[in-house]
């Protein structure tokens, strides 16, 4: 039974699951990537695979051409517009074909005047095109590496947030700072970031973290603030535990794999709160590219509630990296358990972790990476969940003010 459950997966990981168009917009309008039809909105039909862009031109709507292809090579992978509205309607469409398991496709993207984006169309296309690799650069014998950057926040004992730029300062650059949100026009910084030195395994990377924590204890020394991080420890304020990958290849294959064996096993010990996170973040696949040739994993929460939650997000994290190519349960596959993710619904979600356990327990990777592992899938199997009310300096040893 296990082995023809195996087989059906690989086999639809391979071909892809034949959606209506109505299955396909419940799907995007429960990851967040469908809204509503717009008077005078533009339509782009953009073709890629494995992540790659391959033509991006604009559309009437009937599907004809308005004008010559934006971008386009003869089916040969493309550099992306510098236009950041273009690059949304690209981010946009190979989000759409990801959430409907299509590795290779077009998306028809609309752009509102208010400049949103939104899927309206998707459809299969030929897997006879170069992968993401001829955009992606990666020797060989490059070494794996883990970072991060962690976001929390200082909370005030009204219940309100303290803004971090008033102690770490504005701004991306710095190992400690705070992270820009636009609210309304204006441009603030609530959330502090981490931005820790990579290292080449969980307990390395998560001391490089303990250093950061210590020195943003010597800026922030208001007494009275709490640290706090999760996926939503303050109504309305999502919080992001991103991984940075650089070594690997960036595969849509790699991102399920993460997704299943990251993002759900985490999903399974988030407080409840943090179901508010979704889906306006926390989307299933989100990446980002990396200035330093590797990528970014955007759906995670904020692990940094503790040093167990952030062992084990990076060592989830790189065993899916290492063994990208031995893990063939992929769980992200299995429509009922993505629903469930999206709808918090942890009971049906943690149908999966027996599934996910026993593949990463076959791999060579995992009995160095069980000690970081296995106490989540414990605690995911116990029910027990983390607290975002609780000060993150108590498990981190960070001395109070």
């Amino acid at each position: 039974m296990a082995g023809n459950r195996l087989n059906r997966l690989g086999r639809e990981e391979q071909a892809g699951e034949v959606l209506t168009e109505q299955e396909m917009q419940a799907r995007w309008l429960r990851a967040g990537l469908y809204r509503g039809l717009q008077e005078d909105e533009r339509l782009y039909r953009v073709s890629i695979a494995d992540l790659a862009l391959l033509e991006l031109k604009r559309i009437n709507r009937d599907g004809r051409n308005v004008a010559e292809p934006i971008a386009a090579a003869a089916g040969q992978a493309v550099e992306w517009p510098e236009d950041p509205v273009l690059r949304r309607v690209i981010r946009r469409a190979i989000a759409g074909l990801y959430a409907v398991n299509l590795d290779a496709g077009e998306a028809d993207v609309a752009l509102g005047t208010d400049g949103r984006v939104s899927m309206r169309a998707a459809r299969r296309r030929r897997r006879d095109s170069p992968q993401m690799e001829e955009l992606q650069e990666l020797n060989k014998d490059a070494r794996l590496l883990v970072g991060a950057d962690p976001e929390f926040v200082l909370i005030r004992p009204d219940g309100k947030v303290a803004p971090a730029s008033r102690y770490l300062g504005e701004g991306v650059g710095g190992a400690a700072g705070s992270d820009a949100m636009l609210i309304g026009r204006r441009l603030v910084y609530p959330v502090a970031e981490l931005r820790p030195e990579p290292a080449a395994d969980p307990a390395g990377l998560t001391a490089n973290i303990r250093r950061l924590l210590l020195r943003a204890a010597g800026l922030v020394r208001d007494p009275s603030l709490r640290w706090a991080a999760g996926a939503m420890p303050v109504p309305g304020l999502a919080l992001g535990g991103h991984i940075h990958l650089s070594g690997v290849r960036l595969t849509p294959r790699l991102l399920r794999l993460l997704d299943s064996y990251a993002a759900f096993p985490l999903a399974l010990v988030e407080d409840p709160a943090g179901r508010g996170r979704r889906p306006r973040y926390g989307v299933l696949g989100d990446y980002r590219l990396q200035p330093h040739g590797g990528f970014e994993y955007r759906t995670l929460p904020s692990w940094l509630v503790s040093p167990a939650a952030a062992k084990a997000a990076f060592a989830l994290a790189i065993l899916c990296a290492r063994e990208a190519d031995k893990l063939h349960d992929i769980p992200a596959l299995d429509e009922r358990y993505v629903a469930a993710y999206y709808a918090g619904d942890r009971a049906e979600l943690a149908g999966c972790l027996d599934r996910v356990a026993f593949a990463m327990q076959a791999t060579a990777s995992y009995a160095a990476l069980a000690p970081y592992i296995e106490p989540l899938l414990d605690a995911a199997r116990r029910g027990v969940t983390w607290d975002e009310r609780a000060d993150i300096r108590i498990k981190w040893r960070i001395p109070r003010s």
